[in-house]
């Protein structure tokens, strides 16, 4: 009965009417509470900063590379008796910390410091000398060779091994360098002798030095730097006459290399090659093909036994395919756009030249080695070693990666600080909350919920 009872919406209040409530003459008035009244619902999203933003997303971008490493790793092998601890504490999670570290580190720093009194003392001028010492030093004896390519300096401590490729610190010096030099040398960069040339010869021979092992890098890293030159200062005309050389060096580093040449005859037909240079194609291809739309499920993907080379690195897109299928594929393509948009807002938003300079530059170098990827384990283009930015295994990848969106970070917020609160929310970087009205009107008199 008390079950029963506790069913019922019984009224809260009883009213009797005039009269002996216990002579039985007259039925109680029971009236309940008046109903709730119309109310207005507002919802304001997560109130994020772009730089807080861009945190959220490395984060995520190294959290898909932290699984998608382990899984390609999960490789038929011996069993290790403390499998949980290696999961949680292994290199590549030693190296997403230090990543993050590097990350924060940079994002509370004012990155105006790193500009100098002059060029010649600034932090970008040191970083560009001491890659291109690096870059110089991979092609001597000290440069290691890994799966037929000579990027990598090792260093041997005791039983084990660092590895660092110089070509990232090189790529991010790069940017650093050009946004320095235009705040330096101002109007200075639209003379030819003067300002274009001494510029020209630091990033021809960077881009150079990487041609002699990594021609994807290498045209990456001049990409950017043409872009950079021309948002900087230069002049068009100045920039147009590098296009005749370039042509000739694209020339001679494609059609005279020969596994390079043989990489772009076989890109329109790899089944005329299966086992030779058609076979990372083809069987990224199958990848894409067997995930479908849900893929075939974490850590459930066959490609990887054997079958898809350098699933840990190069075609680790190819690997999320076949087992997160188009929808991971595609979480990871909106974790990118979404980095992009934060980065662009940030250059859009910054007061100065460096500061623009150096969101622009962070940004489009990753959203451009991004597009590279795919484009390669898609067979959009030829087949090119460049790895997916913050997914791809690699230690100085992750680490300098970090660092550089720590410095986009920094200049969001710099800039968010210094503009104050008379910007409104342009000038917090906050996005204004929505409002939703879940009734027709509101009742005048009536509360809010």
């Amino acid at each position: 009965m008390a079950g029963f009872r506790n069913l019922i919406n019984w009224p809260t209040r009883v009213t009797w009417a005039k009269g002996d409530r216990h002579s039985g003459r007259s039925l109680p008035d029971i009236s309940a509470m008046p109903p709730p009244a119309r109310f207005t619902v507002q919802l304001s999203p997560v109130s994020l900063t772009y730089d807080q933003l861009m945190l959220a997303v490395c984060m995520a971008l190294l959290g898909v590379g932290l699984l998608m490493t382990q899984s390609a790793d999960a490789r038929i092998g011996h069993l290790v008796h403390d499998y949980l601890f290696h999961l949680v504490l292994n290199v590549e999670a030693v190296h997403a910390a230090l990543a993050m570290i590097l990350l924060v580190f940079l994002w509370r720093l004012d990155y105006r410091r790193l500009i100098g009194r002059s060029m010649a003392s600034s932090v970008p001028a040191m970083l560009v000398v001491v890659s291109l010492i690096c870059l110089a030093l991979v092609l001597t004896r000290l440069g290691t060779d890994i799966n037929g390519a000579k990027r990598w300096l090792m260093l041997r401590i005791g039983s084990h091994a660092l590895s660092f490729e110089p070509s990232e610190l090189a790529k991010w010096s790069l940017v650093l360098f050009i946004s320095a030099y235009a705040v330096h040398r101002g109007e200075q960069i639209r003379n030819f002798w003067k300002g274009f040339v001494p510029l020209m010869v630091v990033v021809g021979a960077t881009s150079a030095l990487i041609l002699k092992e990594d021609f994807g890098t290498a045209a990456l890293v001049a990409g950017i730097a043409v872009l950079l030159m021309l948002m900087a200062g230069c002049r068009w005309w100045h920039l147009a006459m590098l296009l005749p050389p370039a042509l000739v060096v694209l020339y001679f580093a494609v059609w005279h290399v020969p596994y390079r040449r043989e990489r772009l005859l076989i890109f329109m037909h790899p089944h005329m090659d299966p086992k030779g240079a058609g076979y990372n194609p083809i069987q990224s291809l199958l990848s894409f093909a067997s995930g479908g739309f849900w893929g075939r499920g974490l850590g459930d993907g066959i490609q990887k036994m054997g079958y898809l080379p350098e699933d840990n690195t190069d075609f680790i897109f190819s690997l999320i395919a076949e087992e997160l299928g188009f929808f991971g594929c595609m979480m990871v393509i909106l974790l990118y756009l979404t980095l992009l948009f934060s980065g662009w807002q940030t250059g859009r938003r910054a007061r100065d030249l460096f500061g623009k300079l150096i969101a622009f530059g962070c940004t489009a170098m990753i959203g451009l080695q991004a597009a590279m990827n795919i484009a390669v384990v898609t067979v959009t283009v030829p087949t090119k070693g460049i790895a997916l930015p913050l997914i791809s295994s690699g230690g100085t990848g992750w680490i300098l990666t970090a660092g550089a969106i720590g410095l986009v970070m920094s200049v969001e917020r710099v800039n968010r600080l210094e503009a104050g609160p008379r910007g409104g929310n342009e000038s917090s970087g906050r996005p204004a909350p929505l409002e939703l009205n879940l009734a027709e009107k509101q009742p005048a008199g009536a509360g809010a919920l």
